[in-house]
């Protein structure tokens, strides 16, 4: 492969989503020049395809107590470096008749259990602070969910970085090979998608954040990372709908989280198998 240009530096970072850019921010902060390359551009993936929830933790209390405190932890984390970013919006629980009582009256120790603050809130008053609930509504948890808007947060991430000690961000510069030798990658391959122009990029260290889309990076280093795809649906409203995010107070499940996002609101999501990340598409 014939290089038009060598750039050296101490990390690559491949995937401009939220993972690649906070961890080029991280790095340019410890004083580690990165280079950061995305073969699309910021948050081209799933880091832009989302509805937005800073998620308290709540959703996964029952059925991932793990996961559901690591929400809780990276939040509040979140919250206090970047607020700019959030907003603090609180979050509702809310069932309705004929959702399952038990868990209902489960719901707040599986919170205390995980660290998360739920409070409960008196259907009526619930209905006055957000009159879009249904009328038969039973019973509501608040929790401290939050609105996050991922594009701003990587963008500033980014920009960060490159202001903090140069690093650099090549967007629509894809990795296409690795040359290795006696085991360990000497450069990366890449190449501008619009123009074709090659970049060799040599680096101290590599960092594989491509997301969906990891699997096919690590196997150009002769490596692999088993991956389950899924691709979802979200349905965005002319107007918001609610102050609050609002979840439906039931096991995660399809269309149960409405999230505020400026002036819209976002439902969703669904999950459907795929082989292939390639192949997410909406649905009709």
């Amino acid at each position: 492969m014939a290089n038009n240009t060598t750039i050296r530096t101490q990390a690559l970072v491949i995937g401009a989503g939220a993972t690649g850019a906070g961890v080029m921010r991280d790095l340019a902060l410890r004083g580690v020049h990165c280079v950061l390359v995305d073969r699309s551009d910021v948050n081209a993936g799933a880091s832009g395809g989302n509805h937005g929830l800073l998620h308290s933790g709540g959703r996964y209390v029952s059925n991932d107590p793990h996961a559901a405190t690591e929400c809780r932890e990276e939040g509040d984390i979140l919250k206090k470096l970047s607020p700019q970013c959030i907003e603090e919006t609180s979050g509702y629980f809310v069932a309705v008749e004929g959702d399952d009582e038990k868990f209902i009256a489960d719901y707040k120790g599986h919170c205390d259990a995980c660290g998360i603050d739920c409070r409960e809130i008196d259907p009526a008053e619930a209905r006055e602070q957000e009159p879009n609930l249904a009328e038969n509504t039973i019973a509501v948890y608040e929790v401290p969910d939050a609105s996050v808007d991922p594009f701003k947060l990587s963008l500033e991430n980014i920009a960060h970085a490159k202001m903090h000690n140069g690093s650099k961000y090549l967007r629509r510069t894809e990795v296409v090979g690795f040359d290795i030798s006696g085991g360990r990658i000497n450069a990366a391959l890449c190449r501008d998608v619009d123009t074709g122009e090659e970049t060799r990029v040599e680096a101290e260290q590599y960092i594989n954040a491509a997301g969906a889309w990891a699997d096919g990076i690590a196997r150009l280093a002769g490596a692999e990372i088993a991956m389950m795809f899924s691709q979802g649906t979200l349905l965005v409203t002319q107007e918001r709908l609610s102050r609050r995010v609002i979840n439906r107070l039931r096991p995660p499940s399809d269309g149960d989280i409405l999230v505020p996002g400026g002036t819209v609101s976002i439902l969703g999501t669904t999950s459907v198998k795929i082989d292939d990340p390639a192949k997410c598409r909406p649905t009709v």
